[in-house]
C-alpha cells in the first residue's frame, strides 16, 4: 500500500503531474485512485471526465475523485454545522451568512485526512496519490492528523465544563444530541492516519515546482515544514522547462533565467532526487497524454516506489538547552563551509554550491553559534 502527496504552490502545474503519475501506476497493472483535496478543483479537467466524492473509474484500474469539503460537512456533519450555524444566528448572524461561517476552523483539513483515511482502509487500491491544495492549506492538513487529539480534547472538556456551570442557560442554545461525542471517533481516526503518514515505506511527499524564485522559496518552506512534522519527501519534480535554446531573443532570456534557477534547484534539494518536465506545446489532459508525460518525467523509474529511501534531509534537536539544526549533507568539506541567515532563511555556501533552508519559526531570529560535520550530518547549533 503506498499513498503520494503532491503539493506545491498554485499554478506549478501539481494537478497534472498527479495525474500522470497516477496513470503511470494503473497502466502498471496497480489499482490506483487519485483524490483531488484542492477546493479549486482541476483534476476532472485532466482526466477528461466527470468527477465527483465518490470514485469514478476513469480506465482500467485508475480511480479517481474530488473532495467536496462543503458538501461533506452539509450530509455527513449536520449536526456540529447545525450547532454552530444557531450559535452565530443566537449571536445576531443572518441565516446565511452563519450558515458561511460556521465551518469551524480545521474542519475542511479534518474532512480532506478522513476521505485518505478512508480510502487507505478500504484495501481497494494498492496507490492513493493525493492532488493536494496550495501549500499553505496543506501544511495546515498535515499538521491536523498530530494537532486533533489536542484540539478535540479542549472542546470536549469546554463542553463538559459548560454543561456543568450553566446547563440551564446553555440548554436552549445546545442541540438535542451530543455532537462532541463525535470527536473521540474522528481523533481515533487521526491518529490511525498520522501512523500512516508517518510511516515512511507506505505514505511519501513529492513537492512540484518551476524554475521561479517565489516558487522555489515555497518550496523550500515545504520542505522545512515535512521535516518538522516527521513527513519523508522522497522527489522533486520541475515542471514546465524551456526547451534549451530558441533562435527568438525573448525566449532566449526566459531559457538563460530558468537555467539559473535550475542551478538553484539542484543545490537547494540535494540529495533528493529531482524529476523534470518540459513545457509543453499544447494542454496535457486525458491518459494518453498524461501517461506520455509520465515516461518523460520519471525517465525508467517506477513512481510507486519510494524514490529517495535515506533519512530525512533535516531536522532539529534540543541539545543541552540549544537548537541544533541537521542537515544530511554527504561528502561535505567542511573546511569550504560558510553560513550566512538573511531573514527567515539560512544559507549554506560550500565552494559553488549554495543550499538555502527556509527556517521554521522556533529558530527565526536566532543566532547561528557553530556548525560540525558528522556521520553524513551537517550540525548548526543555533543560539538561545
Amino acid at each position: 500500500m503506498r499513498i503520494i502527496l503532491y503539493l506545491g504552490k498554485g499554478g506549478v502545474g501539481k494537478t497534472t503531474v498527479s495525474a500522470s503519475t497516477a496513470t503511470a501506476i494503473a497502466r502498471s497493472g496497480k489499482r490506483v485512485l487519485i483524490m483531488s483535496t484542492d477546493v479549486a478543483h482541476s483534476l476532472a479537467d485532466a482526466l477528461g471526465v466527470e468527477l465527483s466524492a465518490t470514485p469514478v473509474e476513469v480506465e482500467n484500474n485508475l480511480f479517481a475523485m474530488e473532495v467536496n469539503v462543503l458538501a461533506e460537512i452539509r450530509e455527513n456533519w449536520t449536526e456540529l454545522y447545525s450547532y454552530f450555524s444557531s450559535i452565530l444566528m443566537n449571536d445576531g448572524a443572518n441565516e446565511v451568512v452563519a450558515e458561511e461561517l460556521a465551518v469551524v476552523p480545521g474542519m475542511e483539513e479534518m474532512i480532506s485526512l478522513r476521505y485518505i483515511w478512508k480510502a487507505a482502509k478500504s484495501g481497494l487500491y494498492d496507490a492513493i496519490v493525493v492532488d493536494a491544495a496550495p501549500t499553505g492549506e496543506t501544511m495546515r492538513l498535515l499538521g491536523m492528523p498530530e494537532s486533533y487529539g489536542w484540539y478535540s480534547e479542549k472542546i470536549g472538556g469546554w463542553h463538559s465544563k459548560a454543561i456543568g456551570f450553566a446547563a440551564p442557560l446553555l440548554n436552549r442554545f445546545m442541540p438535542k444530541k451530543n455532537i462532541f461525542k463525535l470527536m473521540p471517533e474522528v481523533n481515533d481516526h487521526m491518529k490511525e492516519l498520522h501512523g500512516m503518514l508517518q510511516d515512511k515505506s507506505v505514505t511519501t511527499f513529492r513537492v512540484v515546482v518551476n524554475p521561479e524564485n517565489m516558487v522555489i522559496k515555497e518550496a523550500l518552506r515545504v520542505q522545512t515544514y515535512l521535516n518538522l512534522f516527521g513527513y519523508k519527501l522522497d522527489a522533486v519534480i520541475v515542471n514546465k522547462i524551456l526547451p534549451a535554446s530558441s533562435s527568438d531573443d525573448y525566449l532566449n532570456s526566459l531559457i538563460a533565467l530558468q537555467q539559473k534557477y535550475l542551478k538553484v534547484i539542484d543545490d537547494c534539494f540535494y540529495p533528493i532526487p529531482i524529476f523534470k518536465a518540459s513545457q509543453a506545446t499544447r494542454e496535457v489532459i486525458k491518459t494518453d497524454q498524461l501517461y506520455a508525460l509520465s515516461q518523460q518525467m520519471f525517465d525508467g523509474h517506477n513512481p510507486i516506489e519510494v524514490l529517495y529511501a535515506d533519512d530525512k534531509t533535516q531536522s532539529i534537536e534540543k541539545i543541552d538547552g540549544k537548537y541544533v539544526l541537521k542537515l544530511h549533507m554527504p561528502n561535505v568539506e567542511i573546511t569550504k563551509l560558510n553560513v550566512n541567515i538573511k531573514g527567515d532563511e539560512l544559507l549554506v555556501d560550500i565552494n559553488n554550491f549554495r543550499k538555502s533552508i527556509v527556517l521554521p519559526n522556533i529558530l527565526v531570529g536566532r543566532k547561528t553559534e557553530g556548525a560540525d560535520f558528522e556521520g553524513g550530518h551537517l550540525n548548526i547549533t543555533f543560539s538561545n
